[in-house]
């Protein structure tokens, strides 16, 4: 086992050095740009949930040849895209060679463990495909699909309060301020870190694949009413209480606040399906099931 061991780190090490600079690039993004931030939780995520079942998935190992096969594959697709690499557009090719890296690690796991090993690792595995950036085109997509759904739920907040507004997509005009969500006001950063949570609890908590789709679904509209809750206490704060609020500590430092209220919800909405679950287990409709062995309850 020691040398299987060593030999996935050894193949790891390789596929590292062959993607550095791929590497570099979204490790210093990761550390200086928010919507980035998230990638770093992904790599210590996967191999938290690698030791939390390594008995059971390295019960049975050998070596694969398909696994083998892969990683090589793998090496020689990364050769293939530096060639081409002046004529992909950076971000794109940025996320391709993560893609690729992940790839291989993936592959280099199921070279030194077998098939067995790699099918009950395969979330943990899979997960490790989150590391890759989003190219620009998605990214900023994804960023415009968030200010677009906050300032909505944002409008509804004022609407429901009674606060004298108007709205044009993005901006929102109050009597004594106008308010912008601009792309840094859009969540990306903690929507990106509350979607990973959500794979994570509904993979440890949950068993039917159903509820676990749903508790990952849910999450969007959870963040956007979490990003459309944060304006409009901003606003209104700043509008009747303080024009400081909307400059301040909780403009500027108050995502944290707003991040706990999200995951407070998210705990919720687990702990209902989760109920859910057991009901129908007990009352003998049991929803498919994924791997129970995995689930926990809490």
């Amino acid at each position: 086992m020691v040398r299987r061991h060593l030999c996935l780190v050894g193949l790891v090490a390789l596929a590292a050095l062959c993607f550095r600079h791929a590497l570099t690039v979204v490790i210093g993004s990761s550390v200086s740009v928010d919507r980035y931030s998230h990638i770093l939780m992904v790599v210590p995520v996967s191999a938290a949930l690698l030791y939390l079942e390594h008995k059971r998935i390295l019960a049975r190992v050998a070596y694969s040849f398909m696994g083998g096969l892969l990683y090589v594959a793998g090496l020689g697709a990364a050769a293939v895209l530096a060639h081409y690499s002046g004529s992909i557009e950076p971000s794109n090719y940025l996320s391709l060679c993560i893609l690729l890296f992940a790839a291989c690690c993936i592959a280099a796991f199921w070279f030194c463990y077998g098939s067995a090993a790699f099918r009950a690792a395969t979330f943990p595995l899979l997960f490790l495909l989150l590391m890759a950036p989003m190219p620009d085109w998605m990214l900023d997509r994804t960023i415009a699909f968030l200010q677009n759904g906050s300032a909505l739920v944002a409008d509804w907040f004022f609407t429901v309060a009674g606060v004298p507004f108007s709205r044009e997509g993005v901006v929102i005009s109050l009597p004594t301020v106008i308010i912008e969500v601009a792309q840094e006001c859009s969540g990306i950063r903690s929507s990106m870190i509350l979607f990973l949570s959500s794979l994570v609890l509904a993979q440890l908590f949950l068993k039917s694949p159903w509820s676990r789709l749903t508790a990952v679904l849910l999450m969007v509209p959870m963040t956007i009413f979490k990003n459309g809750l944060r304006i409009f206490t901003l606003a209104f704060l700043g509008t009747r209480v303080d024009p400081s609020f909307l400059t301040g500590r909780l403009h500027h430092q108050g995502g944290i606040v707003f991040f706990a209220i999200s995951f407070v919800l998210m705990w919720g909405l687990v702990w209902a399906l989760q109920k859910w679950e057991a009901r129908a287990a007990t009352a003998g409709e049991h929803p498919p099931s994924g791997r129970a062995s995995t689930a926990r309850s809490f």
